[in-house]
């Protein structure tokens, strides 16, 4: 039964509430107890092993009062065994065998001091590792930052000034030249090349969403407010913080690519957001703006596509001259 019972909390109850696991280590307890009284032998070794199960559980006051209760049956159940067998009373049981309680409470002592150091050294170690971690991600995030800043300051200024040489040249240009031809190529390959730079700096700065993804995206609209004549009201699942970063990178740079393209094209006063956990998860952008009768996709759709299909996700556009535009996204929990 003893057997039984440990089995089942190893493999079964450690998974369900606390109080189930709880009542299993103390039922593990009273059987030790019983087994010690009635059969003798080294039953303790059993009872030692518990005590090792309850010095590692996370609850303090569930360890102290399960400790307990195991050092009292440790000690005691001994005792009324033998008191039972010799027919003595119990206070002379302590009284002649005085040794072998000492030698008890010795070995109860070295046991308990050993596990609790083992136990608070794994606490630090954890502690250490998740300090190590943060460092890390602190570390990685302050370096894509630095790069992201590196090609928007460099790069990007260059391919401005490029641009900017070549609306020059342009100008210059006999219109009935071919030479016409080439430098509006040029002047396209440029503001793709910017667009995609734009893209590339935001993909490497949207990682760092480590306050939070509600956070970040409530930041986010409140910038766009400040700056702003659109009303952005947004409602937006809390088990979403939840999920892994992948998710919630793709999330975040999602509805900001959505948010940038109602602002654009969509000449709005008001906008609705909002990222629902269900079956899937649900996200929407919605805005009051013009409408179109032919979705053209930019560079903006087809990264919020790219974006969904990467991890198996649906996009649909509904929209109409006059009625807004609107985003559905579907991704798979």
């Amino acid at each position: 039964m003893a057997i039984s019972n440990d089995y089942l909390r190893y493999n079964y109850f450690y998974k369900r509430s606390n109080a189930i696991y709880y009542t299993s280590i103390i039922a593990s307890i009273v059987f030790g107890g019983v087994l010690k009284f009635f059969v003798g032998g080294y039953i303790e070794i059993y009872l030692y092993i518990i005590l090792f199960n309850i010095a590692f559980l996370s609850n303090r006051k569930a360890v102290k009062y399960l400790y307990t209760l195991n050092v009292l049956v440790i000690i005691f159940v001994p005792v009324f065994r033998i008191a039972s067998l010799e027919g003595v009373g119990f206070l002379q049981v302590f009284i002649e065998n005085p040794l072998d309680i000492f030698m008890i409470l010795v070995l109860l002592f070295f046991s308990t001091t050993t596990m609790f150091s083992y136990r608070a050294l794994i606490i630090e170690k954890n502690k250490v590792e998740k300090l190590n971690k943060e460092i890390e991600e602190l570390a990685i995030t302050k370096e894509r930052n630095r790069v992201a800043q590196e090609i928007h300051d460099n790069l990007g200024h260059n391919l401005v000034a490029l641009n900017m040489n070549l609306d020059v040249v342009g100008n210059m240009v006999d219109k009935e030249d071919e030479i016409e031809e080439i430098i509006i190529k040029c002047q396209r390959l440029t503001k793709d090349s910017m667009e995609n730079l734009r893209r590339a700096v935001y993909a490497l700065k949207d990682k760092d969403i480590s306050q939070g993804l509600i956070k970040s995206i409530a930041k986010l609209i409140h910038n766009i407010d400040h700056n702003s004549n659109i009303d952005i009201n947004y409602n937006i699942d809390d088990k979403i913080e939840e999920y892994p970063t992948e998710y919630t990178n793709i999330i975040y740079s999602t509805l900001k690519e959505g948010i940038t393209n109602s602002i654009k094209h969509s000449n709005c006063s008001e906008m609705k957001i909002y990222v629902e956990i269900g079956e899937q998860i649900y996200m929407t952008v919605k805005d009051n703006g013009i409408g179109c009768e032919e979705i053209v996709k930019g560079n903006g759709l087809i990264g919020i596509e790219e974006r969904v299909n990467k991890i198996g996700g649906q996009v649909s556009y509904i929209t109409k001259k006059g009625k807004g535009f609107i985003i559905d996204i579907k991704l798979p929990l």
